[in-house]
């Protein structure tokens, strides 16, 4: 994610873009894909060691307002969150064994837009999570 048009994305929907913002920011981009508020305060500390737990759970909400984070639930009961790039997307894969989590750019969904789309219904965006066994645990099993 292009952090400069994030801070105006944060701008032009009022909000003022901080140091904390910004370190949040960069950690959600760093960690990439599905990571949880206390991960992200982890790596935002790196930046602002001052940054609290409960102005990274205010800064995702802001961010998830705005369009720059989507937030993910993979079934463990835990919110997890991760930067959203316009245009592009990508699925999961979660290992009900161990945990891991992979992701798919490969999207089966977009195909059946149009026939959605026909019937009536406009489609703004869409998530679909596999549940499954990676191959390793698949092995052990």
């Amino acid at each position: 994610m292009d952090l400069d048009r994030a801070a105006g994305r944060l701008r032009a929907g009022g909000r003022r873009v901080t140091a904390q913002r910004r370190a949040v920011l960069r950690a959600l981009t760093e960690l990439g894909c599905a990571a949880d508020a206390e991960e992200i305060h982890g790596r935002a500390r790196r930046m602002h060691p001052r940054i609290g737990l409960v102005t990274v759970y205010r800064t995702l909400e802001a961010f998830t307002a705005e369009g720059l984070a989507q937030s993910v639930f993979l079934g463990d009961g835990r919110t997890r969150y991760e930067a959203t790039e316009q245009g592009r997307h990508h699925h999961h894969l979660v290992c009900l064994h161990c945990g891991r989590i992979a992701t798919t750019d490969e999207c089966t969904v977009q195909p059946l837009e149009g026939t959605i789309l026909r019937r009536g219904f406009e489609v703004t965006a869409h998530r679909l999570e596999l549940f499954g066994y990676c191959a390793r645990c698949r092995t052990r099993r």
